[in-house]
């Protein structure tokens, strides 16, 4: 069976199309869920063409550290790792690139309730939400305290 057809115009069209895995060439944050992302996109792609095809999914698949840029291998296995370049798995690389990208860049999440409660103040009296927090200004020493419930008025 030949790689192409041929239309109309005697154009030769491919049958297949070249479907490359992504490359791994640094260890920084983002780089690393781009990869991951490109990475189950390429994974899903193998098991399409793999069910079209009848081939088998092992056989077709590139490797994890193949596709590990030759430069970042070294330092990653070495100074991630703590293993030598050639008892490195894809299981390893596959589980440094998940606990590194699915953490927070700087380990640190802000209190954000505690935040709004220093700097954040609000004039509940005053309509409308833009003006309720332009004209307080900054935190103030001692803090307002509003209560939910408001005082009925008297007539």
């Amino acid at each position: 069976m030949p790689g192409f057809t041929v239309d109309v115009d005697v154009d030769s069209q491919p049958i297949y199309e070249v479907i490359r895995p992504p490359d791994l060439s640094s260890w920084e944050h983002a780089a690393l869920i781009e990869w991951e992302r490109e990475w189950e996109r390429y994974v899903e792609k193998i098991r399409d063409r793999c069910t079209t095809t009848g081939e088998t999914f092992d056989n077709v698949v590139a490797t994890v550290k193949g596709s590990v840029k030759p430069k970042t291998l070294p330092n990653l296995a070495i100074y991630v790792l703590k293993k030598l370049v050639a008892s490195v798995t894809d299981a390893d690389i596959l589980s440094a690139v998940k606990a590194r990208s699915h953490t927070l860049k700087n380990e640190s999440f802000p209190d954000i309730t505690s935040l709004f409660c220093q700097n954040l103040k609000m004039d509940l009296s005053i309509m409308g939400s833009s003006s309720r927090t332009s004209r307080t200004g900054p935190a103030r020493p001692r803090p307002t305290i509003w209560s939910a419930s408001r005082p009925s008025k008297s007539p």
